[in-house]
């Protein structure tokens, strides 16, 4: 699905990315883990046109789009989450997952146009089914600036939902939420985002990656220390050492 190759990302002196090597199988659920700034945004930031790799080749189901625009790349089948969480705040829950289908490809806006009743109905219950798989039809005429934190995360991934890409990007998906919100959040990506997709995923929740990922990869200071099964990673003492700690404080 997915095969990055030497890839390396500089901004000036500081190595963001060295020499990573990353391949992802289609139906995968991936983990990338490790400390702050040890490069984890900056690799979904490369893969997803926000950044030009400074060196390597980044190839997606076999077609090379290293230094391709954003837009190119998502619609050719990417579509991702932000840490920094990037919604219209001033639309609704509805508006934005309706608005995300018109990055699809060039046959979608023809089916949302006004003098077509029947395919805009059509597009009114593709953005329901979404809004009810993530649990946010309730809230449909709410402002996205009006909901809470784990709500505006849900209503990210609707928006990737909304666009049927074969391969989603979450880049902390449970960032500021707490252990329950967590296990939601959990839930959520094992039973409706990842089945039919390839997923990857950043976060720094071990509870999250334990119980959604099939593989996990390290990076530290912008390089891949491991790569593997996630019991065998988050076991291997090195790791442990340079992400989690010598502690007992893993699975926090």
């Amino acid at each position: 699905m997915l095969a990055l190759e030497g890839v390396e990302k500089r901004f000036g002196a500081l190595s963001a990315l060295a020499s990573v090597d990353l391949d992802v199988a289609d139906g995968e659920v991936l983990g990338i883990i490790g400390p702050n700034g040890s490069g984890k945004t900056t690799l979904l930031n490369t893969v997803t046109g926000v950044y030009a790799p400074s060196a390597g080749r980044i190839c997606f189901r076999g077609t090379d789009i290293t230094g391709w625009k954003g837009h190119r790349i998502a619609r050719l089948g990417i579509a991702r989450t932000f840490q920094n969480i990037r919604l219209f705040p001033t639309m609704t829950v509805f508006q934005n997952v309706q608005a995300a289908q018109y990055g699809r490809e060039a046959g979608v806006p023809v089916r949302l146009q006004r003098n077509r009743p029947s395919a805009a109905h059509a597009c009114v219950r593709d953005v329901e089914v979404v809004l009810e798989q993530v649990g946010l039809l309730g809230e449909r005429g709410v402002l996205a600036k009006h909901l809470p934190l784990p709500a505006r995360r849900r209503l990210e991934i609707a928006r990737t939902l909304a666009v049927d890409a074969p391969l989603v990007l979450l880049d902390e998906p449970a960032g500021g939420m707490t252990p329950a919100e967590t296990a939601d959040m959990a839930h959520l990506i094992r039973e409706v985002v990842a089945p039919g997709r390839t997923c990857v995923v950043i976060e720094h929740k071990m509870a999250l990656i334990a119980g959604v990922c099939t593989r996990l990869c390290v990076l530290d200071f912008g390089r891949k220390i491991a790569d593997g099964l996630p019991d065998e990673v988050l076991a291997d003492p090195g790791v442990r050492e340079v992400y989690l700690g010598t502690g007992d404080d893993f699975a926090a």
